[in-house]
């Protein structure tokens, strides 16, 4: 608002002075009236000391060149010619582009890191008087303090500790940031970069590694079938020994029962006649020599030893070889 009223002021002076050595004749009976000048001095004044601030906005104020103090958002006085507004900074959250960098890693492979580092000014004061570039001074640590933490780590731990590595980066320039009155919000890694035969060669590496999981997962699934084909085969194996047992134990109560010896007879006859069945459908001739010639002599010595088996019941216990009998 003072400068405005600085160039109208100059531009009246101006058209007197003209009016004056030239008799121009021009209507500034106004521009003659001591009372205008001593009106447009109070306003010069009064626009030269009220200063409007924004909001997020902080001036510093210096007085005979010294600080003085900092003004807030809204209307402000500064004393003319003894007073200045020395410096003006923005409160809110400023981004910087930090350049692209090398690293060397520390098994020696070099990279390039790209990133970005978010800032804001907590203490206009230590703004103003702790660094000359705040900006210039921030990237440079920033920068430094990312090839540190690069040196400390391996290739593969940079893509994986990314986080890390981005808090590292803002505690320490945050430590610095402190004297310049600044407060460090974040860094954020943009991109890494590496050569390009070093990233064919982890993309064989990663490709080797992805191999050798499917050949580990392949046999791992051979091997779970295989155990569960033997324990498959076990429960059959099982199940057919104790159906077996069962059908003997029916039997040796069956036969026991009233009638059982002409069921066995039958059943003797039966499988006879069929083995003979078979064996004159496989040849052309069958010959059968000895008692074996006649079925129903198979059928009397199976009754026979029935009988016998039946006659003399197992006793409870038997006495072991290595035990003498009393």
């Amino acid at each position: 608002m003072g400068l405005p009223l600085l160039i109208a002021g100059a531009v009246a002076l101006a058209l007197l002075v003209f009016d004056r050595n030239l008799g121009l004749g021009l209507p500034l009976d106004l521009l003659h009236n001591p009372l205008f000048w001593l009106a447009y001095v109070v306003a010069l004044t009064l626009a030269t000391m009220v200063r409007f601030v924004r909001q997020q906005t902080v001036l510093v104020i210096e007085r005979l060149g010294r600080y003085n103090r900092t003004l807030g958002a809204g209307i402000n006085f500064v004393w003319p010619i003894v007073e200045r507004a020395a410096y003006t900074f923005d409160l809110r959250e400023q981004v910087i582009d930090v350049p692209e960098q090398d690293a060397i890693t520390k098994d020696n492979a070099t990279v390039t890191i790209d990133g970005v580092l978010y800032y804001k000014i907590v203490n206009a004061k230590d703004a103003a008087y702790g660094a000359q570039d705040i900006s210039r001074a921030i990237i440079n640590l920033a920068q430094t303090s990312m090839r540190s933490a690069i040196g400390s780590m391996e290739l593969d731990k940079t893509f994986e500790n990314r986080s890390e590595i981005n808090e590292r980066v803002v505690r320490a320039v945050s430590d610095a940031a402190q004297l310049w009155g600044a407060h460090v919000t974040r860094y954020e890694i943009k991109d890494i970069k590496m050569p390009e035969s070093l990233r064919q060669s982890m993309e064989r590496q990663m490709k080797a590694e992805r191999d050798k999981r499917a050949a580990v997962l392949e046999s791992e699934g051979v091997k779970q079938s295989e155990i569960n084909r033997a324990e498959g085969e076990k429960q059959a194996a099982i199940l057919r020994a104790e159906g077996q047992a069962r059908a003997i134990e029916l039997v040796r109560k069956q036969i026991t029962e009233q009638g059982g010896d002409q069921a066995v007879q039958l059943e003797v006859a039966k499988s006879a006649i069929e083995q003979y069945g078979r064996l004159a459908k496989t040849g052309t001739s069958l010959v059968l020599m000895g008692e074996g010639a006649d079925p129903a002599g198979w059928i009397a010595r199976a009754m026979a030893v029935l009988k016998s088996v039946n006659a003399g019941a197992a006793p409870q216990s038997r006495a072991q070889p290595w035990q003498k009998s009393e």
